[in-house]
């Protein structure tokens, strides 16, 4: 073959060959789908969560070096790869060979809970100590901010890289071999207790010039790949096909091939042009090659930092800091400056930055030659379109800043680490000889334009010759008003006012290097401070007779198999023979009649096998939790942006993705509701008002004070990592359905689809290993994806998988509902709350799915963690154009708890007291009665209470936040206090059971099988940690393969927190079982072992497998009269939070939560405290960044975690105490054990009233002391633009050019 056409790199030391490699081809596809590594795993395709990180190591000819670097796997095309080597999890350890200590330490450390985003996570962590084997734990905590954990709250794994970082992580000295060192070692296979060492670069690659010197070409069906290694090479190749893209770190270009909108057929791949990727310092300035790396130009520039002295300085280190926060490691080891550059964005970091420090850049063509031109106004606006289309971009220089000269770049995201700017600038002075008047200034903006950056003009000339001053900064924001004033934006008055805010953070830069700044004003000037995450875990392990394994914080049982990826999940299982591939065909329509479906086209295309629809569905078509409104497929008329109308089925994922966009859908467009208010107006509702009245409120209202109001919580997005799978395998003999589904609902996913297959129960088996990630999201939806696999492999008689990819999931499923409460609350004067008022809508979307539960159970909540007793309240189900929205950890409870504790705060504003004595005089005690009439048994709330005050030392440190607001102006601490009560069971008595399968084999082995499904909860490792200690045998003797319909029927969900106590009751009950048949044989020889006492029973013909069965109580609830029991008992919480906002661009950050928590006597105390600390951080998500916003269509503005900002390690409290409450009062439950899965949720409301305290802080700096109604979330923009000052108020009353497509928030 000839190489220059063959496609080689190497995969963990193996060498792969492909000739006629496809562009179109992932690095990701190319893993699991050809070689079957699946270890890596794909969870966005947007290279926005790290679960597909991967290492790619590279050889350079020129300083005999290698680079090891991590990337995204989804977005790197497999023609890039040529002559580089990769490394997998797979490549750095197994289960079978031994674990690399980084893979140890994840599970050692408890670091993970799903596990889906955990393979990512050991990648990026030994990519990092494979570079640097002694890392700081800001290095550490920086390269993790490229990767995802909706679970574990990210605290363990930061501990997990700490602790990976004190040995050397391969255990043989290999993680610290040089290039020189390397040749000399040999490739070969280590024995088995030494494999987990690190993968060494190939010598072929090393000692072959011509794979990183020669030219390449690569030529698939549809697209050509060259791979120019000079840049007159790759001038040539422009020269003959001048509308070719030219790539470097190929971070985009897998995505545009994959949605299908690239117009050329050849891509020029410039990453190997050497005359590209050179940093050089001359004497004014930078020149930083187009082909550096965003990674490279950093390392440059910090060696060249500590070289380069004086005012010249100054652009270096400010370059430095916006290069700090561009993308992450996995985005910037590849994106290279001059692709940063040439990108056509309105928000990229970098441009702005460089319009304002006066870069120059040159142009290079074969014809032409060379020319240079600034990058400023004129190039951004015209240039784009006026570079030749054989030019390349060949370099910028970056000009030093001399005496007088003072540069700044800053952008403001959504969320701190890995995310786009909503607002970037570079801002640039010239100051006269005096540094008392301007001579030159260039302000550029990022994020004010939709479609470019802005380099102002009439602003920078404006001030020329002005005295820098305070007046100045007054001109200039009055100017950036008038100049930057578009109909671009819906939020453009805070677009505006952070444009300003900026300046104004600039002024103070510079005045702090002239040294003439206000010490109360300095807080202004620069970033919310950084430090390294850490914490405390406080719990007890009961002392017991040493057989017993319960109460332990042992490790997942799992940790093996996930930390090296084997671990199983629905898309890792082999394809069958024959399989094919459901792609849904959605609606582009929030409301509106199918007037026709044409597929013809779609059916054509090769690889497309068939098409299904509503009319392809053997029974029913209908579904749904309660209520059967809901369809599989839209029959004639679609209700939301999404609804599924059909699926295509196909040979391959790609094909039939391909396919769905040549299905032509013609509608007729009909009206839709979005909102709550918009459902209110229009009275668009559900039938049933759900009606509570408890007490006598009437009796109070004319003697009580009384204040009113409103509040709301928004929508958020479940954001599993896993998205909706299942993989439907038909057998033919007795029309048999067998299906793999990412459930929580396994009898529910049964039952429904052998209602769409119109086959009895018993034919239909539903199976699952383990889901990664659900939260409640792995309902209904789940089982729609199940029912579409199911019925096109009913139709085609061949197995089906159904993925769908993150675009998909995100705009198809439902999410946690929004609501809306209005309130009356009546209180005397010493803050005690007697009774409330409630009118309580949620948005439940166009079915109701679990929306009637989601409103009755939010009403056993509605005194909240306090004893207030009169009490009236209904509650409304919104029906509006979305999808159906559903169970979302907690169900209802967030929604209705914050309402409450909305309320105690205008209470307590209403008094002038403290928001915690308020709190504190009304806190439930043992003897009161909740809502539901249950009484409180215990006073451990108040313990939790009294305990988190003292160890939060809150008194003190509400002194010091006092006295820090008072000193700082432009910072503002706050501090809150929020208890949660949450009683665990549900309502109907039907729900509180389960079952157990327990089966004991001649070796000692015990295989067990119950009804819950393992979710990243821990429940797997609990339930065999309860086996173990009834049958006192090690947990290495038991395993639990899967959950299936075929061993435990009839299950219940897996949610509600009570999971784990429903299965522990079924497998205590069957070990008892197991363990009474053994004991005669025991007795008879009581020195045998475990083996020999089930052989024993074996030979006298008795049983050794058991079913077990639990139900948790005898009393169940009803909902109409408000009578009975519901919950089984009540898990409390209390949590102190810490937060600091910058008043000037509402960003904030949380430096301290403690968190105390009564869990029983914890089955597992360190999985219960992932279980704290992943609570609250989803719920601090909720609280402050988790944003929807809908175009007018309907459709969801984001698709995905590039779009949809959940915390990441960067947001998490810097320091985390979480203390499980000793001694706490015995429970009837297995091993007085509480269910700790959705409580902790509830307490990250204390995040949003702490900011709200710092808040009032600040505007009571401005003069101002109302109770602002802060809404939720508190994202930055809500933050910014409710700290009033002279900024915010000049541009609230400027008036703004309209907007043409509004934004709508949900």
């Amino acid at each position: 073959m000839d190489t220059r056409n063959t496609l080689v790199f190497f995969v963990n030391g193996k060498k792969i060959e492909i000739d006629r490699p496809s562009p179109e081809t992932t690095l990701l596809g190319f893993l699991r789908q050809t070689l079957y590594m699946t270890g890596t795993k794909s969870a966005c395709g947007q290279g926005a969560c790290g679960a597909c990180t991967v290492m790619i190591s590279s050889y350079d000819v020129s300083t005999k070096s290698v680079t090891h670097v991590s990337v995204n796997a989804c977005l790197v095309p497999l023609c890039y790869l040529h002559g580089r080597a990769v490394t997998t999890v797979e490549g750095i350890g197994s289960s079978r060979t031994g674990l690399h200590a980084v893979q140890k330490n994840i599970g050692e450390s408890h670091a993970f809970q799903c596990g889906f985003c955990t393979p990512g996570m050991a990648m990026t962590m030994y990519t990092l100590l494979r570079n640097n084997p002694n890392p700081t734990q800001e290095q550490m905590e920086r390269v993790l901010e490229g990767n995802l954990c909706r679970c574990t709250g990210y605290r363990s794994i930061v501990d997990a890289f700490v602790g990976a970082s004190k040995d050397c992580p391969c255990g043989l000295g290999l993680c610290q071999q040089t290039a020189e060192t390397s040749e000399s070692v040999p490739e070969t296979t280590p024995p088995q207790e030494q494999s987990s060492q690190d993968v060494i670069f190939p010598p072929e690659l090393q000692l072959t010039d011509s794979y990183h010197t020669d030219d390449v070409v690569f030529r698939g069906d549809r697209y050509t790949w060259y791979r120019p290694t000079t840049l007159a090479g790759i001038l040539r190749l422009k020269a003959v096909h001048q509308g070719a893209p030219v790539v470097m770190g190929c971070n985009s270009i897998g995505y545009v091939l994959r949605k299908g909108t690239l117009t050329s057929d050849v891509i020029i791949c410039g990453s190997n042009v050497k005359e590209l990727a050179g940093v050089v310092t001359t004497q004014t300035g930078v020149r930083v090659g187009a082909g550096v790396t965003m990674a490279m130009f950093e390392r440059a520039l910090n060696d060249l930092s500590s070289k380069v002295k004086g005012s010249a300085n100054r652009s270096v280190v400010s370059t430095l800091n916006v290069l700090r926060w561009i993308g992450v490691d996995q985005i910037r080891n590849t994106a290279t400056i001059g692709g940063h550059v040439m990108s056509h964005a309105p928000n990229l970091d970098l441009q702005a930055f460089l319009m304002a420090a006066g870069a120059e850049l040159e142009f290079s063509s074969q014809d032409k030659g060379t020319r240079q031109c600034k990058m400023d106004g004129d190039f951004v606006s015209t240039g784009y379109s006026q570079v030749g289309g054989d030019e390349i971009l060949v370099s910028i220089t970056i000009p030093f800043t001399k005496e007088n000269e003072f540069i700044l770049g800053m952008k403001q995201p959504h969320r701190r680490g890995f995310d786009y700017g909503i607002v970037t600038c570079g801002m640039f002075v010239e100051l006269d000889s005096d540094r008392q008047a301007v001579q030159t200034m260039r302000l550029a903006f990022g994020g004010i334009d939709n479609k470019k950056p802005v380099l102002v003009v009439s602003c920078a000339k404006n001030a020329v010759g002005k005295a820098w001053s305070e007046d100045l900064v007054t001109q200039v924001c009055g100017d950036l008003i008038m100049e930057l004033n578009n109909g671009h934006y819906d939020n453009a008055k805070f677009r505006l006012t952070l444009a300003c805010s900026f300046f104004y953070k600039f002024f103070m830069f510079v005045q702090e290097q002239l040294k003439s700044a206000d010490s109360a004003h300095l807080s202004g000037t620069t970033e919310l401070p950084y430090s390294a995450v850490s914490g405390t875990q406080v719990y007890d392990v009961p002392d017991d007779d040493g057989h017993r394994i319960v109460w332990k914080p042992l490790p997942n049982v799992s940790a093996d198999y996930v930390t090296t990826g084997e671990a199983q999940f629905v898309d890792d299982i082999p394809a069958c023979q024959s399989e094919l591939f459901a792609v849904p065909v959605t609606s582009t329509h929030a409301h509106a009649r199918i007037v026709s479906v044409d597929t013809s086209r779609a059916l054509a295309l090769p690889g497309v096998v068939d098409y299904i629809a509503s009319s392809d569905v053997p029974g029913k078509n209908k579904f749904g939790e309660i209520v059967p409104d809901g369809t599989l497929f839209a029959e004639g008329e679609v209700f939301c942006y999404g609804q599924v109308i059909g699926a295509i089925l196909a040979e391959s994922r790609d094909i039939g993705a391909k396919a769905t966009q040549l299905v032509a859908v013609t509608y007729e467009k009909m009206d839709a509701v979005f909102t709550i208010e918009e459902a209110i107006e229009k009275n668009s509702f559900f039938e049933g008002v759900h009606k509570i009245e408890v007490g006598d409120l009437e009796g109070i209202r004319k003697t009580a004070q009384c204040v009113e109001g409103s509040c709301s919580t928004g929508i958020q997005e479940h954001l599993y990592i896993e998205t909706q799978s299942a993989l439907a395998v038909p057998k033919l003999e007795q029309h048999e359905m067998e299906v793999f589904s990412a459930t929580q609902m396994l009898t529910s996913a049964q039952h429904i689809v052998s209602e769409f297959l119109n086959i009895p129960r018993n034919r239909v088996a539903v199976k699952i290993k383990r889901v990664g990630g659900a939260f409640g999201g792995k309902q209904g939806d789940a089982i729609a994806v199940a029912g579409i696999a199911s019925v096109g492999a009913w139709k085609t008689k061949r197995p089906v998988r159904c993925v769908w990819d993150r675009a998909t999931d995100v705009h198809i499923t439902g999410k946690r509902h929004p609501a809306k409460t209005i309130y009356k609350a009546y209180f005397n004067d010493d803050g005690r709350i007697l009774g409330l008022d409630v009118k309580f809508y949620i948005n439940a979307g166009y079915t109701q799915d679990a929306s009637p539960y989601v409103v009755k159970i939010a009403f056993w909540f509605l005194s909240g963690s306090y004893n207030i007793p009169n009490i009236k309240g209904e509650g409304h189900m919104c029906k509006t154009n979305l999808p159906s929205n559903t169970a979302f950890r907690g169900f209802g409870a967030p929604q209705m708890l914050f309402a409450v504790e909305h309320i105690v705060q205008h209470v307590a504003s209403h008094l002038g007291m403290p928001p915690e004595q308020v709190r504190q005089t009304n806190l439930i005690r043992q003897g009161s009665m909740t809502v539901s009439r249950q009484v409180i048994s215990d006073d451990n709330l108040m313990r939790c209470w009294t305990e988190c005050l003292a160890d939060s030392q809150y008194d003190q440190r509400k002194q010091e936040v006092a006295e820090y607001n008072r000193l700082n102006r432009w910072r503002k601490r706050g501090m809150a206090l929020i208890p949660i009560m949450f009683g665990v069971g549900y309502a109907p008595l039907v729900a509180n059971q389960a079952g157990a399968l327990v089966l004991v084999y001649l070796d000692g082995s015990v295989l067990l099988t119950h009804g819950g499904v393992e979710m990243g909860q821990g429940l797997h490792t609990k339930m065999i940690q309860v086996a173990a200690t009834e049958l006192d045998i090690p947990k290495e003797k038991i395993i639990i393969s899967e959950v299936s319909t075929g061993t435990v029927p009839n299950t219940t969900e897996s949610g509600g927190t009570q999971v784990a106590d429903l299965n522990a009751g079924a497998i205590q009950n069957a070990c008892v079982k197991i363990r009474h048949r053994l004991e005669p044989f025991k007795k008879a020889n009581p020195k045998g072992t475990w083996t020999d006492w089930v052989n024993a029973a074996y030979e006298q013909r008795v049983s050794l497998s058991a079913t077990g069965f639990f139900k948790s109580r005898v009393e169940g609830y009803d909902f109409d009269t408000n009578t009975g029991v519901h919950a089984n008992y009540f898990t409390y919480g209390v949590a102190c939070t810490e937060v600091e906002i910058d008043c000037l661009t509402g960003e904030h950050q949380v430096p301290r939560v403690d968190i105390v928590m009564d869990v029983g006597k914890s089955l597992n105390p360190t999985i219960d405290v992932g279980q704290i600390e992943g609570g609250y951080v989803m719920g601090y998500g909720l609280m402050t960044m988790e944003q929807i916003q809908l175009t007018a269509e309907g459709r969801m503005k984001a698709s995905g975690p590039l779009e949809y900002k959940i915390p990441t390690v960067r947001n998490i409290p810097r320091q985390f105490n979480i203390k499980l409450l000793q001694n706490s009062e015995t429970v009837k439950t297995v091993y007085s054990s509480k269910g700790v899965g959705e409580p902790p949720l509830l307490l990250a409301s204390s995040a949003f009233f702490a900011i709200k305290e710092a808040v009032q802080a600040a505007r009571a700096h401005a003069g101002l002391t109302d109770d602002y109604p802060l809404k939720c979330p508190a994202t930055v923009e809500r933050i910014r633009m409710a700290c009033k000052d002279k900024i915010s108020d000049k541009c609230e009353l400027a008036e703004m050019k309209p907007n043409s497509s509004p934004l709508i928030i949900i």
